[in-house]
């Protein structure tokens, strides 16, 4: 079940909104009716989404979005708006919100959008993921390169040789070899 905020300054739209998501499966876990609150909520809540309006009193929902994103409050945010605007779209793509969607505010058109953002933060997830295990993979490869290079030089071992080398420390050790490499290098820098 997914955990969300609703961020409106109109309290008859954040009571329908509840009603829609509640009916479909959603757990509404905080209500704001202004951009600071909103703020506050998904700091204490940390709820899976925010659908928050454009325009709310003390911070718009834009300049609320932003930060949410920046300090991870939330996984994502949907913006409600009552314009047809392609400055706010282009800024709200900019912060990163994952959907838009003009009031007036129905089930038809709000669920789809949900549905459609909680697939994209999935596949964005996903590429996070893949890029984070591409990233150590690429950092172990530098350790294990840099560790070869130490026996080449120390022991006058040739590539493949300061390779088998540090692979079989890793299996006589039960250590990974990235570890094995990390581990030469220290050695050899103190």
């Amino acid at each position: 079940m997914y955990r969300v905020v609703i961020a409106d300054d109109e309290v008859i739209i954040r009571m329908y909104i509840s009603e829609i998501l509640t009916n479909n499966g959603f757990e509404v876990v905080g209500e704001a009716e202004d951009g600071l609150d909103a703020m506050n909520i998904c700091r204490e809540k940390h709820p899976d989404f925010v659908i928050m309006d454009v325009n709310m009193p003390i911070l718009g929902g834009l300049e609320v979005a932003k930060v949410i994103n920046e300090q991870n409050l939330a996984d994502f945010i949907i913006i409600l708006t009552a314009y047809r605007d392609k400055d706010i779209v282009k800024k709200a793509v900019d912060i990163g919100v994952m959907g838009y969607v003009v009031k007036p505010v129905d089930e038809d058109s709000l669920i789809p959008a949900i549905e459609v953002a909680i697939d994209k933060y999935k596949q964005v997830a996903e590429m996070k993921k893949e890029l984070m295990k591409l990233q150590e993979t690429l950092n172990g490869r530098k350790y294990l390169d840099r560790a070869k290079g130490l026996l080449m030089d120390q022991r006058h071992l040739t590539e493949n040789e300061a390779y088998a080398y540090i692979r079989k420390l890793a299996m006589d050790k039960g250590m990974p070899i990235v570890e094995v490499a990390k581990t030469l290098i220290n050695a050899q820098t103190r």
